[in-house]
């Protein structure tokens, strides 16, 4: 039964189409496809009738989903799903499913990188040496020792505890909307406090909440002007949880420092505050926490393992339910359960 459901009612294989780049290899975005029996249409702009689009980060709005009538699921191949219109989902019974954990190791590794950036100066200094000079400061600083803050203890947030335990930090302070075990038992060793207490005693904080209403401006000034100028607010997560024109205006009175992989508005328009902070308070990424070549092809895979789970009729990584038409045309209940990104 499982096999049949590969195929459409006259029998051709189930049609995917992809709307936007995979940012892997063309061939390979493809080929996770095909190898579970899907037949992919490289889409893009064009109109198709395919039973489930795949996207990343480009918007799956009324007008797309006018141009793929037959389109019964949609696969982020992303964590985050705020892209996605819900409601013209909903109307239209289609499912929506993501890919909730593929970029772990590759988020939490860049928190603890972008903290080396600033305690280390490492941009500041290559910018000394390509104009000549040698000596650029007095010294960097060290982790160990230091009070580091994690603000979202999802599968992330305790990956990047985990990391940043392995530098000897004095201690690990930690906040959730709900208290992890994992976060407090060995070898984490972490403590939970609130939201106050971390901002105002940790040497390092590092965000990593989802975005949604609840987290929308979540750090706000009030918090940010808790941090001490030798702090360093390091934000992996999405630029829309903190009140970036305040911190641009607290950075560039050098109230802290910090190292900034997300924005507000991305990419970052040219004459956004941020882009006029010192150079020596802050270090910037373009958004690329989540972008490891690892991880991108894992993502693939998984978003290729979403829609073999969901046409086999057991599906997996639902953000939204729905009821699925199977490809006998009769519907049935997708099954899917709702819940969110694993950040928070």
């Amino acid at each position: 039964i499982a096999a049949r459901r590969c195929f459409g009612s006259q029998g051709s294989k189930l049609k995917v189409a992809i709307l936007q780049d995979q940012q892997i290899p063309k061939d390979e975005a493809m080929g996770a496809l095909e190898a579970k029996g899907f037949a992919v249409d490289w889409a893009l702009e064009k109109p198709s009738d395919a039973w489930a689009v795949c996207t990343v980060t480009s918007p799956v709005t009324e007008e797309v989903l006018e141009r793929h009538p037959e389109c019964k699921v949609v696969a982020v191949s992303f964590t985050g799903f705020n892209h996605i219109d819900f409601h013209a989902c909903k109307k239209r019974g289609i499912a929506v499913v993501n890919v909730p954990a593929y970029s772990t190791d590759a988020v939490a590794e860049l928190s603890v990188g972008l903290t080396l950036a600033v305690y280390r100066e490492i941009p500041a200094g290559e910018r000394t040496i390509r104009g000549g000079g040698w000596v650029h400061s007095a010294g960097g600083l060290e982790i160990r020792d230091k009070v580091v803050g994690i603000v979202g203890l999802g599968d992330i947030g305790i990956r990047t505890a985990e990391l940043f335990r392995a530098f000897g930090p004095k201690e690990l302070l930690g906040w959730s909307r709900k208290e992890k075990a994992k976060f407090t038992e060995a070898p984490i060793s972490g403590r939970h406090v609130s939201l106050e207490e971390l901002f105002e005693r940790c040497d390092v904080v590092s965000l990593h909440v989802a975005l949604n209403a609840e987290t929308q401006g979540f750090v706000g000034r009030s918090l940010l002007e808790r941090l001490r100028p030798e702090a360093v607010l390091v934000n992996v997560a999405r630029g829309g949880v903190v009140d970036q024109a305040a911190m641009a205006d607290l950075l560039s009175q050098r109230r802290f420092r910090a190292g900034l992989d997300v924005f507000e508005k991305e990419p970052i328009p040219a004459d956004d505050p941020i882009l006029k902070v010192p150079a020596d308070q802050v270090v910037l990424t373009p958004h690329v926490a989540y972008k490891s070549k690892e991880a991108l092809l894992r993502r693939m895979a998984i978003t290729a393992n979403n829609l073999r789970a969901f046409a086999d009729g057991a599906p997996q990584n639902c953000v939204l339910k729905a009821a699925e038409l199977g490809v006998s045309g009769k519907s049935r209940d997708a099954r899917c359960a709702a819940h969110g990104a694993r950040h928070a």
